[in-house]
Parts: C-alpha cells; structure tokens; sequence
C-alpha cells in the first residue's frame, strides 16, 4: 500500500470524525439562527477561511483558471453546495439528528454506482460486500412496516446524499489539473454566491409568496446578521470551517489519494459516531431496529478496513 493511499485511508477517519458532529451541531444552531442563515453563512465562511490558501496555490503552480475552469466551479457548487446544503438542512428540521446521519451514510450506495459508471473505477468484491450489508442496515433504520420517520425528511435527505455523492466523483476529474484545495474553496464560493443570490431573489414580496407555495417558506425573509452571541459565533466557525470546509477538502483529498469509491466510505464509520453524539447531546431514543442498523455499517466498515489493514500488515512483514 503506497504511502499516499495510507494517508488517503487516515483521512477517511478524520473526516467521519468531523462530519459526526455536523447533524448535531446544525440542530443546536436550529434554534437560534433561521435554517438558511445557518446554511449560506458557513459556506461562505469556509470558502473565505480556505480562500488565501487557494490563491497561494495556484500563485504556486502557476495556474490560470479557464472558463471551462468557472463553468464546473458554476455546476459543482450548484449541485453540491446550493441544492445538497439546502436539502441536508431542511432535513434536520424534519427528522432527529440521528436518523438524518444515518441515512446520509447511506452515501457509498450512491457513489459506488457513480465512479463506476463516470470514472470507470473498479468494484471490488469487499466494496459491494459492504454496499450490500449497508442496505439491509438502512433497511433495519427506515423500518418500513413502522416507519419511524418523516417522509418528507427522508425525501429531502436521501437527494441530499445523492448529490454528495457526486461530489467525489465530479472532483475526480479536475483533481489532477487543480487539486483539492483550489476544488474546494471555489466550488463552496460559488454555490454560497448561488444559494446566497437565491435568497435575496426571496427578499423580493412575489418570489417570497413564491417560495411559500412551493413549501419553501426558509429561503424567504432571511434574518442575515441576528442572534449572533460568542456560542452561535463559535458554532458557526466548527460547522463552517471545520465541518463544511476542511470536510470537503478531506473529501477531495480523500479522492486524490485513494478512489472516489472509497472516499464515500467515510458514510460508514460516520453513523455510529453521530449517533452516540445525539445520544449524548441531544438524549435522542434510538429504537432497537435502529441499533441493528448501526450495527450492519459496522460491519459494512469492518468489509472495507480489514483488507485494508491485512494488507498493510503483509507489507510491514515483507519490509522486515
């Protein structure tokens, strides 16, 4: 295993850490900021904290963005930051905290499908090994005889993970001209730009009655600068720069390193960590079917990292 993938592998981890918290933390600033001033506001506030950093690199490798260049940066922030940003956060307001985490694990199922029929990757026994196993774990969460959750939550969340899914697969293919960081910085610039032009269309009284009659009473009458206190302010800056902008560099990075097969497997490790935080936190019950689902992703995640880490020891072994 080359250095790179073992670092792509430890990313993985990172980033299931900081994403556990994402679910948690929008709820806490549910009540005190307006859905969609919570949403445009980290974007923004991410892409501003990675901009220096992405200007400095492509100062570094001298590289001129193209129009070709803005026009993905137009398609990718559109479908990854305004729709998929939009819909997560509409889903927490329908579902548990819980429950929303758990179903936007269900991430691989979509991405797998995605790099393989965009980017041609490989499936690998043990990748659809633990697709399958995850399913029947959704299938345990969802439980369709009781159903247990919103159907509108559910719609929301499942589009919501299926447009992230693409994000690991769309990045793939310009990661090797402009890399992760430059990938992620303006592709969260311009969909804040996006989502933030959409919201100030709200402002306007007939768009506002607009987005009303279709159900979407949060993108109008945006309160932009309230409820600012030193605990929102703070939570702002982990759901902006850590979950959302250092999440997605770890995404892109993840990509670069390994697949964007296995850069979803991130959504594996991720519900057991969210959950027990919204247990801690938030003193959600979780219903037994609801355990057993947590417990078929671990053993989805056991599918992908035990190999991983058979092979790593068969190296170590060769090396001494």
């Amino acid at each position: 295993m080359t250095t790179d993938r073992k670092r792509g592998y430890l990313y993985i981890l990172l980033a299931a850490m900081l994403y556990s918290t994402t679910e948690v933390a929008l709820k806490a600033l549910g009540g005190a900021f307006a859905p969609m001033q919570v949403t445009v506001e980290r974007v923004l506030l991410g892409a501003a904290a990675l901009m220096p950093f992405a200007l400095n690199d492509l100062k570094k490798r001298d590289i001129q963005l193209t129009k070709a260049d803005w026009g993905y940066f137009t398609l990718l922030g559109f479908l990854t930051v305004t729709l998929h940003m939009s819909l997560l956060q509409m889903a927490v307001l329908h579902m548990d905290a819980s429950a929303t985490s758990i179903i936007y694990s269900g991430n691989p199922v979509f991405a797998v499908a995605l790099a393989h029929f965009i980017l041609h990757e490989p499936l690998k026994k043990n990748h659809l090994l633990a697709i399958g196993v995850e399913l029947v774990g959704i299938l345990f969460i969802l439980n369709p005889a009781h159903l247990e959750i919103s159907l509108r939550g559910f719609l929301e969340i499942i589009t919501a993970t299926l447009l992230f899914a693409t994000y690991g697969t769309l990045c793939k293919l310009r990661l090797p001209r402009l890399g992760a960081l430059v990938i992620t910085t303006f592709n969260m610039l311009i969909g804040g730009l996006e989502l933030l032009f959409l919201l100030l269309l709200g402002e306007i009284p007939a768009v506002g009655a607009l987005y009303s009659g279709l159900g979407l009473e949060i993108f109008a009458g945006i309160p932009f600068f309230t409820s600012f206190t030193l605990k929102t302010t703070l939570l702002l800056c982990h759901v902006g720069i850590g979950c959302a902008a250092i999440g997605f560099l770890l995404t892109a990075k993840i990509t670069e390193y390994t697949s964007a097969t296995e850069a979803s497997f991130v959504y594996l490790v991720k519900p057991v960590l969210a959950t027990a935080l919204a247990v801690v936190v938030y003193h959600e019950h979780i219903s037994v079917n609801r355990m057993v689902g947590i417990a078929f992703f671990v053993a989805a995640s056991l599918c992908v990292s035990v190999p991983v880490l058979r092979e790593m020891r068969r190296e170590r072994a060769v090396k001494t």
